[in-house]
């Protein structure tokens, strides 16, 4: 199951919106405390989710659902805001047309939204309120440390038994594909 890095964007967009909506609890968790954490805070938040094999299968599970449906629909929504883009290239645009693009275009925002939140849902019934806020806290901290080029620093094996840090490579193999 590969994802492409629009793909992923999107996900990403999708999980950290819901993270920002429902930021509480938890030490670290709040507002305040945006930016980069160390790979010891990383590590504990990832300690603190207690996932087994099973776990990490259901969540490749979840996120591998509807994957081609999802692929085409984005694929769909970037060939209409090409369509659109060359259209306002005219000086004389065909604003029906642009309309049809745009309405054929939002049919596709629509299915992947649809996806998204489908799979938001099964993650949280799956993993419970407690371990789906610190799955979307990891989320958050990896793309904040990938923009920042400390992903491999903040999100270091280092310190972890054989079988945690195979778990934790899995979880991140699974937040790379959803960066």
């Amino acid at each position: 199951m590969k994802l492409n890095r629009g793909k992923m964007l999107a996900l990403l967009f999708l999980i950290a919106g819901a993270a920002f909506v429902s930021a509480q609890g938890g030490p670290g968790m709040g507002m305040g405390n945006q930016g980069v954490m160390g790979p010891g805070a990383v590590r504990e938040w990832f300690r603190s989710l207690n996932l087994t094999d099973d776990d990490l299968d259901k969540l490749d599970k979840i996120l591998g659902s509807r994957e081609l449906e999802l692929e085409k629909a984005q694929n769909e929504i970037r060939i209409y805001q090409t369509q659109v883009a060359n259209m306002l290239l005219d000086p004389n645009p065909d604003m029906r047309a642009i309309e049809e693009a745009i309405s054929k275009s939002l049919v596709n925002e629509k299915t992947v939204r649809i996806i998204q939140i489908e799979r938001q849902v099964a993650i949280r019934k799956i993993f419970g309120e407690e371990r789906w806020q610190s799955i979307l806290f990891l989320v958050r901290e990896a793309r904040m440390s990938e923009k920042m080029g400390k992903f491999s620093d903040s999100f270091s094996a280092k310190g972890f038994s054989s079988q945690e840090a195979d778990r934790y490579g899995r979880l991140l193999a699974i937040l790379r594909r959803v960066m």
